[in-house]
């Protein structure tokens, strides 16, 4: 009976050991775990503002966590829109209190929002379709079911609006108060809509963003970013192979400090001139994938990003998409780790229970009496 105690700790130990193993696994593996708000500041997705240029950042969400900012919206500050895992919120102080916004119609989790610059008009969505609201956010309109598929990206310029879903492109001309299939001729620049065919590629890989300083234009792809000099010789950037490059922001002091990449691991600083001394920005955790990068036309200078703990997609999905290969092998190699700490700490167990039996001592049976 002796032994109980033991067995029962041992198990415990190993559901410990498992669970540890699982929560690491899917960190690993990009995958939401739960109780974000029980892990320590920085390690989840949050809006982040720079007010000089972008070389100090702050985090708005730290007193607030999310999980994922899958979009922003900063036109008119100081009113500020994040889309979340945990719905649409909404604050009127900089991103120093957040509180939810819109009717629980919207659902639980928003993918793409939108203020107009021209009138204050929001447009919102998610799984349960896209609304719009005027400035003053006295009603909301649903403007395409959830049948029109889940929301990806969403970008508004003047009363024009481009919205990609996981069910193709659709765009509107009336300020999104209709939406009507196909592109309309647009393609989204970083967060401007421009003329275009779309799905422009450079070196056979998807044009994700694209920027210009000093004479040089760089291009953010689906594997890295590239840099095309006066002469018009492309080069990769050392350090961005395999890097979803999502924007490339000249900002206010670009011309100094260089372009601003927006990658799925961090912030990274780049002068094109001198693309062997990029670096990361310090503020910005490097763990975490970087979407969004707005500037606010309302007060230039101060820039806005959205990051998540899990990488952004990269392109429009089609429903019921599979992990890819890396995302899938990362979560095979996570739980073979998972069963083989399991496993050790058993056998562990099973060793000490085998040498405490052998030091027993033997215990005589009493002699018969006759």
């Amino acid at each position: 009976m002796a032994m109980l105690p033991n067995a029962s700790r041992l198990s415990r130990l190993g559901w410990q050991v498992l669970a540890v193993a699982i929560l690491t696994g899917a960190a690993a593996a990009g995958l939401p775990a739960r109780h974000a708000s029980a892990h320590p500041h920085g390690n989840w997705g949050s809006v982040y503002r720079s007010v000089d240029g972008g070389r100090i950042w702050e985090d708005l969400n730290r007193y607030d966590p999310v999980g994922t900012v899958y979009d922003l919206s900063a036109v008119h500050p100081p009113r500020l829109w994040e889309a979340t895992d945990r719905g649409l919120r909404i604050s009127d102080d900089y991103g120093n209190h957040w509180r939810p916004a819109g009717p629980a119609a919207l659902g639980d989790v928003i993918t793409v929002v939108a203020e107009s610059p021209d009138n204050g008009s929001v447009i919102a969505g998610g799984k349960l379709g896209v609304f719009r609201a005027p400035a003053n956010l006295s009603t909301w309109q649903r403007v395409l079911p959830a049948s029109a598929g889940r929301p990806v990206s969403l970008t508004r310029t003047g009363q024009r609006a481009l919205l990609g879903t996981t069910k193709g492109w659709l765009h509107s001309d009336d300020d999104g108060r209709t939406f009507h299939p196909g592109r309309g001729g647009l393609e989204a620049v970083n967060g401007r809509l421009v003329p275009g065919a779309g799905s422009a590629k450079m070196a056979g890989h998807a044009i994700l963003s694209r920027g210009a300083v000093n004479g040089y234009d760089v291009y953010g792809t689906t594997d890295g970013a590239y840099v095309v000099s006066k002469g018009g010789t492309r080069r990769l950037v050392a350090g961005t192979e395999s890097l979803d490059v999502w924007t490339v922001l000249a900002g206010p002091r670009a011309a100094q400090d260089g372009l601003l990449l927006g990658t799925r691991r961090g912030l990274l600083r780049l002068d094109p001139r001198r693309p062997e001394n990029m670096k990361p920005e310090q503020d910005i955790p490097p763990f975490l994938a970087v979407g969004k990068l707005e500037e606010s036309a309302a007060r230039p200078g101060e820039l806005y990003i959205a990051t998540s703990i899990n990488p952004y997609p990269t392109d429009i999905v089609p429903s019921g998409h599979r992990p890819g290969p890396a995302q899938a092998l990362r979560l095979v190699l996570a739980t073979g780790a998972a069963v083989l700490l399991v496993a050790v700490a058993l056998l562990a167990g099973f060793s000490g229970r085998r040498r405490r039996s052998a030091r027993k001592p033997v215990q005589s049976e009493p002699a018969e009496m006759s």
